[in-house]
């Protein structure tokens, strides 16, 4: 066997350079703490105590500078009684020099300088030196140096003065000099011992460094406590509080995860989850149906009875999108929640022949009524489908074609049901087109107000018009509101749409009345402005800005609306009603009639839908209908408006069943502003029974 050679001295200094640092232990950190707080506590005590003995060193100065004074007089008293006082310089030049900065003056007693020596800072004036030596205990601080004075007494007589002062050493100096010794010192000492201090901690230490490695090498997988594996009376307390907080923390995390991937309200995973098992479906190649379940119209449950009701409504939903997955046997279906009021299934692939069964099943689940907190609620839903790898190879790509698909469900598609395919791609781009075309129109003004009169039956009086809203294209094309209304609706923008239809429908009729033609105008509202909270005061600003008098406004709410939220639809026309402003009830007939929600509502007018005066010659029903229409409106005290009058067959039906007001081609199409102002100066009131076929 060959040996095995040697790495270069390249591959090997890699290496070194890669390896971690080597770290201290437990019982290394503990040793440099200790010898740190040693160190430190030093330090601490000489930098407090020269601050704490700075009385004590002024003191000793005094008694220095006072002592050098004294002794200054004393031996020039000696040598005055021994008749030596000419030696006086000298005994002064010996004495300079006892102190740092030391200086020594002598005075005659008429206060005459007689000898100086040492430093030769200037003495202080005579009479601080006057007054200091008048003070057996004074002392003179001039700029750092300290002076003494004391009188020269020999056999009775003042022979002379004693001054003598010395400038101290800077503190911070003496203080500096010391510190850097005794840390010096203290170093040198604290390096010795260190390793002694290493030793006594790590045996110290010796069971806790060995619980450090056992938890370290401890398997994850290991769920064992760790109390269980020492006996220690120390340690096991310890291990005892790791195991509990370890548990603790374990159950957080699992608490997290779960609400980091399920939905709290249905408890089925949430979009987070969804998303990522639709991943890994794809990564591993196997063919997958995705379906996008929306509940239709799910919003008006929130706003009508509330979120609380709605979360127990989508829990029934998820339950029964659950249950009809296992009745059908699909091995391999996953649900989860992914929006609002949005699910998202995994199906097991297979044909569209086959996946069809399944949503019409789910389907009808759905729509079985829900009995909640003595509540009936219906929910519809509508399903998209696309499929991998069919229609897409990846994840987002299949939700985003099942988004395509699901929207042509909601328009139309059978039984709420829809399948992706390329042609339904091609008609959303078109779609995304035509919005972005409509949000430009409404933002350039594109959007215009007409007006298609109202004709009184019995007399052929015009007495108002409707102001309806059309969309002139650039190219001049007209585009019908069954086009733009509901985009704009879908995109927030029916408020800005309704409040320039409502302005130049105010502003036309105020037009009118000055003309001297009085003539109201009615103007279609949208469900959806109902939620805008200006919609009020932007009516009220219309007037106002026009000069249009309220009760020639007429504002045309839709049965549905009317009736879907009552409350709500009266709390916002109130305010409306007390200004004067009338409203109108639009297409009845057509919804799920309410009579108790109608009649607890502000309504002055009933609009007959144009789909039962159309009928009348058709429909068997058709006139039935109608004529109960009226009736409920007679016994109301109401006005009947009938929309739709084409011919004069039908014009005289309605006015023989008491309808009080025709509007229809048989009068006049819609007309733009112009248009409709030269039809009202040629107008002349006509019977009923006089208008031509």
């Amino acid at each position: 066997m060959p040996a095995k050679k040697p790495l270069p001295a390249k591959t090997a200094g890699a290496s070194a350079a890669r390896r971690p640092p080597k770290r201290l232990g437990l019982a290394g950190r503990v040793a440099m703490i200790a010898v740190v707080a040693a160190f430190v506590a030093a330090i601490a005590q000489w930098v407090i105590t020269p601050i704490l003995a700075q009385g004590e060193i002024r003191t000793q100065r005094e008694v220095a500078v006072t002592s050098g004074a004294s002794l200054l007089a004393d031996v020039a008293r000696v040598h005055a009684e021994a008749g030596h006082w000419s030696e006086i310089p000298v005994l002064v030049d010996a004495l300079s020099n006892g102190l740092p900065g030391g200086q020594s003056a002598v005075f005659g007693a008429d206060w005459a300088l007689l000898a100086r020596d040492g430093d030769p800072a200037a003495l202080p004036p005579l009479r601080a030196l006057e007054a200091l030596a008048r003070d057996p205990n004074g002392i003179l601080n001039k700029g750092e140096r300290y002076y003494a004075a004391r009188p020269i007494i020999a056999h009775g007589k003042t022979f002379g003065y004693a001054v003598y002062s010395f400038l101290p050493r800077p503190f911070v100096d003496v203080w500096l000099t010391v510190v850097a010794l005794n840390a010096m010192v203290l170093s040198l000492f604290l390096l010795a011992i260190a390793p002694l201090v290493y030793r006594l901690a790590r045996h110290a230490l010796k069971p806790v460094t060995l619980l450090e490695r056992r938890i370290r090498s401890r398997d994850p997988k290991d769920k064992s406590k760790l109390a269980d594996s020492s006996d220690d009376r120390l340690l096991k307390p310890l291990l005892t509080a790791i195991d509990e907080v370890h548990e603790r923390s374990e159950a957080a995390m699992r608490r997290a995860l779960t609400m980091a991937y399920t939905d709290p309200v249905t408890h089925l995973p949430n979009r987070l989850r969804f998303v990522s098992r639709l991943e890994n479906v794809v990564a591993s190649g196997q063919g997958v149906h995705l379906v996008i379940c929306d509940l239709d119209k799910f919003r008006q449950v929130n706003v009508t009875y509330g979120p609380h009701f709605a979360d127990k409504a989508l829990g029934v939903v998820a339950e029964r999108l659950r249950a009809t997955a296992i009745a059908a046997k699909l091995s391999g279906f996953f649900i989860g929640r992914i929006g609002a009021d949005q699910f998202g299934l995994l199906l097991p692939s297979t044909t569209d022949l086959n996946a069809a069964p399944f949503l019409k099943a789910a389907g009808a689940a759905i729509g079985e009524p829900i009995g909640l907190e003595d509540q009936v609620l219906r929910v519809t839903a509508s399903f998209g489908c696309s499929s991998f790898p069919a229609d897409a190879p990846t994840g987002p790509d299949l939700l985003k074609l099942a988004e395509v698909a699901l929207k042509e469900a909601k328009r139309g598609g059978v039984q709420g049901i829809a399948f992706f395919d390329q042609r339904l791609l091609d008609k959303a781009r078109a779609q995304t087109k035509l919005e972005e075309e409509v949000r430009v129109g409404i933002e350039r003004g594109e959007f215009v107000a007409v007006f298609q009169p109202k004709v009184k039956l019995e007399s052929g009086e015009l007495v108002g018009a409707e102001a309806l809203a059309r969309w002139r294209r650039p190219d001049g094309a007209i585009v019908s509101p069954g086009v733009f209304i509901p985009i704009a609706e879908e995109l927030g923008l029916i408020g800005t749409l309704g409040k320039q239809v409502m302005r130049d429908a105010c502003f036309a009729a105020a037009g009118w009345n000055r003309k001297g033609i009085v003539s109201s105008v009615a103007v279609n509202v949208s469900p959806h402005q109902f939620d805008d909270p200006d919609f009020v005061s932007s009516v009220f600003q219309a007037l106002d800005d026009s000069g249009l008098p309220p009760d020639l406004l007429e504002l045309e709410i839709t049965e549905s609306a009317a009736v879907a939220d009552a409350d709500r639809v009266a709390r916002t026309m109130w305010p409306l009603r007390n200004r004067g402003v009338r409203l109108a009830i639009d297409d009845f007939g057509t919804g799920h009639s309410n009579f108790a929600a109608i009649t607890r509502l502000p309504f002055d007018v009933f609009k007959i839908d144009q789909q039962f005066v159309r009928a009348l010659s058709t429909d068997p029903h058709a006139p039935a209908i109608v004529e109960m229409i009226l009736a409920m409106a007679e016994a109301l005290g109401q006005e009947t408006v009938a929309e739709g009058v084409e011919t004069k067959e039908q014009a005289d039906f309605l006015l023989r069943r008491a309808c009080t007001i025709g509007q229809g081609y048989y009068y006049s199409p819609p007309l733009p502003a112009a248009e409709f102002d030269a039809f009202v100066r040629s107008y002349r009131p006509r019977p009923a029974d006089r208008f031509a076929a």
